[in-house]
C-alpha cells in the first residue's frame, strides 16, 4: 500500500487529468517520482501522456510499468487503446523470419521460460530421484541453466519505443539521406553505435536512426 501522502498525490493527478490539466499534472508526477513505486508511476504517466494524445510517450511509459510487474485491468485496456490508436499490429506486422523469430523470443520470456524451466526442474528431479543418476542430474542442470540463460539473455535486448517519429538513414552519418520515416510508438531492437543506433527489428525499419527521440525500456 502507498502512504496517506503518496494516495494525495495520486488524486491530484487524478483531478489534473480529469480537468485536462496534463501539464501540472505531469510535473506533479515528476516531482514526487522518488516517493512512487516505479510501475505505479510509469502507468500514471502513461495514462497522462494518453490523454495528451502523445501516443508514442504513453506506449513506452505503459510497457515499462507492465516490465516492472504492474499489471491491472486498466493498464491493460490503456495500453491496447494506445496500441490500437499508434496502429502498431499493422506498423509492426512480421514481414521476414526474423521478426517471427524476435517476436516469438518476445513473447516466450513473458514468463513462458522461466514456467518451463521451473516444470523441467520439478519433473527431472523426480526422474533423477527415482534414477539416482549423477550424469542425469548433471544433464538437468545443464538444460535448466540454458533455458534460464536463455530467457535472461532475451530480457538483456536493448528494446526502445520510438516517442516521436525518426528518420532511417542507410549508415551511422549525417551524410547518408533520409530514407524513410520511423513513426512514433513502434518498439525497436536497436543496437548502439555513439550517437546512432542500427535498428533489427521490425525488418522493414531496418537501418540507421539517431538516438534522440527513442525511451528504452529497462
Amino acid at each position: 500500500m502507498e502512504d496517506t501522502t503518496i494516495e494525495d498525490t495520486l488524486k491530484t493527478v487524478e483531478a489534473l487529468y480529469v480537468q485536462k490539466d496534463y501539464a501540472n499534472a505531469l510535473k506533479t508526477l515528476e516531482a514526487n517520482k522518488s516517493k512512487i513505486s516505479s510501475g505505479l508511476w510509469h502507468y500514471n504517466m502513461g495514462t497522462v501522456y494518453a490523454g495528451m494524445r502523445e501516443f508514442g510517450k504513453a506506449r513506452f511509459h505503459l510497457l515499462q510499468a507492465e516490465r516492472e510487474g504492474f499489471i491491472s485491468k486498466e493498464s491493460e485496456q490503456n495500453l491496447e487503446l494506445v496500441e490500437k490508436e499508434l496502429e502498431t499490429t499493422r506498423l509492426e506486422k512480421p514481414l521476414a523470419w526474423s521478426d517471427y523469430a524476435v517476436r516469438g523470443a518476445m513473447i516466450a520470456s513473458e514468463g513462458i521460460l522461466s514456467t518451463l524451466a521451473l516444470f523441467v526442474l520439478i519433473a527431472g528431479m523426480v526422474g533423477v530421484l527415482k534414477k539416482k543418476s549423477l550424469s542425469a542430474f548433471a544433464a538437468l542442470t545443464v538444460f535448466v541453466l540454458l533455458i534460464v540463460g536463455l530467457d535472461f539473455w532475451i530480457n538483456s535486448w536493448p528494446l526502445a519505443v520510438v516517442s516521436a517519429p525518426q528518420g532511417i538513414q542507410d549508415g551511422p552519418s549525417a551524410i547518408f539521406p533520409t530514407r524513410e520515416e520511423l513513426p512514433a510508438g513502434v518498439l525497436v531492437l536497436a543496437t548502439h553505435q555513439g550517437e546512432w543506433r542500427k535498428i533489427l527489428y521490425p525488418s522493414r525499419y531496418q537501418g540507421w536512426i539517431k538516438n534522440t527521440g527513442l525511451e528504452e525500456l529497462k
